[in-house]
């Protein structure tokens, strides 16, 4: 499969999927005066662009190969939680769950750690902000770690995907269930919100960032590092790391771009290393 690079796609910024978007992040003045009920609106209307945006080949991957794996990561991560579990937060955890390359011994304790960063804060549930957090501060250097078949019940989980298509499906109705109940809860709907109104003045640069690299970046993927930004302090380098692990991530699995997966498999992998080192 052929590599994305910006060569074939526009060369604009990675917001390119949103111009509202991509004006906002780039107004210091408006970023501070906005209020939810204004960038709300443009945030949805961005991320539900965002497949949109990606070259077909890289889009066509996501959706219907990295799928139905990430819904097998979401029935692996749940019996682990020990408290709710906001939307993209258990996105974030079940993509890093998605192959056989962490033991599932190890994920649970990154599940753990997490856990307690939020119940510290007085949470009642894990946030998107949460689950960034507790990924970077085990991650160490983020270096890539090559693939290997450590967790065998994984395997054993795709063998047993006779349909993978009834997989996809299942996903999507529990993804509109877990969806409509975040909307519903309006602690967890105005947690949000502040979440990305404190996240926006580090979009602009992460969109750039990505929008310079050589693969083409998935434009659901900065949203992840701007949350990541509000709670943890990224040098240049350790922040150059990342991306360089989830392109190799991307590369080991012959994808045409970054997908969200790859990064947050490269991210996993990386804490599984972090929380090994603290035992």
């Amino acid at each position: 499969m052929a590599e994305t690079t910006k060569a074939a796609v526009a060369d604009t910024p990675a917001s390119h999927c949103s111009p509202a978007w991509d004006a906002l992040i780039r107004d210091d003045e408006r970023m501070r005066t906005v209020s939810p009920q204004e960038f709300m609106p443009i945030f949805q209307g961005m991320m539900k662009g965002g497949c949109k945006a990606c070259p077909k080949e890289q889009t066509t991957a996501c959706q219907n190969l990295e799928k139905p794996l990430v819904v097998l990561g979401h029935d692996v991560v749940r019996p682990m939680f020990s408290m709710p579990w906001e939307f993209k937060a258990e996105d974030i955890i079940a993509g890093g769950a998605s192959d056989a390359s962490v033991r599932h011994d190890d994920i649970r304790r990154v599940i753990r750690h997490i856990e307690a960063i939020a119940r510290a804060s007085g949470s009642d549930a894990v946030s998107l902000a949460d689950a960034a957090e507790g990924l970077a501060a085990l991650g160490g250097n983020f270096a890539y770690s090559s693939p290997g078949e450590v967790e065998p019940q994984f395997s054993r989980l795709v063998a047993g995907v006779v349909e993978p298509w009834k997989v996809t499906a299942r996903g999507r109705a529990e993804s509109r269930e877990r969806a409509a109940a975040f909307r519903s809860n309006p602690v967890a709907a105005m947690r949000n919100a502040e979440g990305i109104k404190q996240a926006l003045p580090y979009e602009a640069t992460v969109h750039d960032a990505l929008a310079a690299r050589e693969l083409n970046w998935c434009n659901h993927v900065p949203h992840l590092f701007t949350r990541m930004m509000t709670r943890v302090h990224l040098d240049d380098a350790a922040f150059a790391a990342m991306l360089d692990a989830s392109e190799a991530v991307a590369r080991e699995r012959h994808h045409s771009g970054v997908t969200p997966r790859d990064v947050e498999t490269a991210l996993m992998r990386a804490a599984a290393v972090g929380i090994e080192d603290q035992a």
